[in-house]
């Protein structure tokens, strides 16, 4: 079968950097699992590869839309699909990188939930979610069935909007369902998953992190592409940590201080919960961080592509 590896685990834990150091040594070829890094121009804020990274190694799913289009896991499901299935053909291995779990999860395991809601839907959940809090809508949708809120926390308003979604929409779109990377016969996948050892390491790095970001033009970059596409905080793009509090700063909602310690708080809440999402996948090999054997990994996917 076709072998397929996909590499999982928190912001600032070092996916980017072994991803590259596991391209030098294996064939592989990455494919990008970060929502935002798909979009073109969001650059500071994704910490996206440097020109010289992606002239050096080939990459995929990254710069794929403009800031104003939008996206679904749907979408993102059979896209990954053509990249392995194009990845395969020229005898080498798909390396699938990145921190958007969900996205992930639905790639592994399939989805056959696609909606079809109209203009008037969409514009509906905006204004629900502008006009209620994260809380009122959760307890709402509680109250009619307790069982649709029971693994989406208070601060995932991706996930809550997803099952406004649902809950509004009549009619299921009429396309092919993804069945997941696991239910295909021709592939056989391997999870790697940065797992977090030292907490507060962490979140020095998230710290550091962001401290780069707004020293390397963070609100420049946001006020351009605010600018260029007319971008408002219901855009798509602009709902990525980092740019959403950027552009309270840029409406003079926040101060400078304010922004560098919300961006902090609203990252290290990120990586608490995509940490959580280990439990969800079947991991195959797991990454001790910050204290790597990288020996002992590179024997382990030696070994399977022996096989």
């Amino acid at each position: 079968m076709n072998k397929i590896f996909i590499l999982l685990g928190p912001t600032a834990s070092g996916k980017s950097k072994l991803s590259y150091k596991l391209a030098n040594d294996f064939d592989f070829e990455i494919i990008n699992a970060d929502l935002f890094s798909i979009y073109k121009h969001l650059d500071i804020g994704t910490a996206k590869p440097s020109k010289d990274k992606f002239n050096k190694y080939r990459h995929f799913l990254f710069d794929k839309l403009e800031p104003n289009e939008s996206y679904n896991v749907s979408k993102y499901c059979f896209d990954v699909l053509a990249v392995i299935k194009d990845i395969i053909e020229r005898k080498k291995i798909p390396l699938i990188v990145g921190g958007t779990m969900m996205y992930a999860f639905q790639l592994l395991n399939g989805i056959n939930h696609t909606y079809n809601n109209s203009d008037g839907d969409s514009n509906l959940i905006k204004f629900i979610q502008e006009k209620y809090s994260n809380v009122d809508i959760l307890n709402s949708i509680k109250s009619y069935d307790e069982k649709l809120v029971e693994k989406i926390t208070i601060n995932d308003s991706f996930r809550i909007e997803k099952l406004l979604e649902r809950l509004l929409s009549v009619e299921k779109l009429n396309q092919e369902d993804f069945n997941g990377l696991y239910h295909n016969k021709k592939f056989s996948v391997f999870v790697l998953f940065i797992d977090v050892d030292d907490r507060n390491h962490l979140r020095e790095n998230i710290k550091k992190r962001t401290y780069d970001m707004l020293s390397n033009g963070l609100i420049e970059e946001v006020e351009a592409l605010i600018k260029k596409y007319d971008l408002t905080k219901n855009s798509q793009s602009m709902r990525a940590i980092g740019y959403k509090e950027t552009l309270e700063y840029i409406n003079k909602k926040i101060t400078i201080d304010e922004l560098r310690d919300k961006i902090i708080v609203s990252t290290q809440q990120l990586a608490k919960r995509q940490i959580t999402w280990k439990n969800k996948f079947k991991i195959n090999y797991p990454i001790i961080y910050p204290k790597l054997n990288y020996t002992n990994l590179s024997k382990y996917i030696s070994e399977i592509l022996k096989t």
